[in-house]
Formats: structure tokens, sequence, C-alpha cells
């Protein structure tokens, strides 16, 4: 009997947080952000010719997520910004082949209302 409401307690928390990372940007300090808005990102498929790629630093995934009724929209601004932190942590000063994934209510994957997906790779230009 415990161990059935112990599992009940654990699947009915598991309902208040989203099940995957989402940075509250507007908790972010200033500096930092700065920082992030300074590394250049090109999407997938653009023609612009980017600076020599010295090193890749790996794959990056960021969500944007209308987690709670009361949060904003999911948005590609939000989820490039969190991608673009995620960037910084790895000393990346570019983004390329950046792609955006829109979903509506996914419970079981996400557990936001509405998310979006940014995904990318973390390169240091010369």
């Amino acid at each position: 009997m415990k161990k059935l409401i112990v599992a009940l307690s654990l699947l009915a928390l598991s309902g208040c947080a989203t099940f995957v990372p989402v940075t509250d940007v507007s908790k972010v300090p200033k500096e930092i952000l700065q920082e992030a808005y300074k590394i250049k990102t090109f999407t997938a498929g653009s023609d612009v010719n980017y600076p020599n790629i010295k090193e890749y630093l790996g794959d990056i995934t960021a969500y944007s997520c209308k987690h709670l009724m009361t949060d904003p929209p999911a948005s590609k601004g939000n989820a490039l910004t969190q991608l673009r932190l995620k960037a910084l942590e790895l000393g990346a000063n570019g983004i390329i082949d950046v792609t955006f994934d829109s979903r509506g209510t996914d419970v079981w994957g996400t557990n936001c209302w509405e998310s979006v997906q940014a995904s990318g790779v973390a390169v240091r230009f010369e």
C-alpha cells in the first residue's frame, strides 16, 4: 500500500514540471544575456557564408515552453535565446544549422501546452 501511495505521489508531482530543461530568461543576469546575444546564429539552409569554423563544440537543443496557463506563449525568440545561453556555456561564439520545431500540447514528451524546440551546432569561429 505504501508503494502505491508513493508511486501515485510521484506521478502527480511529475505533472507539475516540464520534462525538458527550460531556463527562465527573465532571471538570467543582464551581463550574461548581453554576451549570449553576441553569439552569431545561422539557420539551416541559409545561403549566408559564415566565418571559418575553428572548432565544433557539439549539438545543442533548447526549448521554449508554455507549461502553465499563466505562462507566456512559447516562441522561437525565447527558444533561440535559450539556445544562445547553452552555446555560451560551451564557450561558443556561433551556432550553425539552427532549426525550429513547434508543437502543441505534448503531455508525455515535454509536458507543455505548447513548445518550440530550437536546435543547432555550437561552434567557435576563428
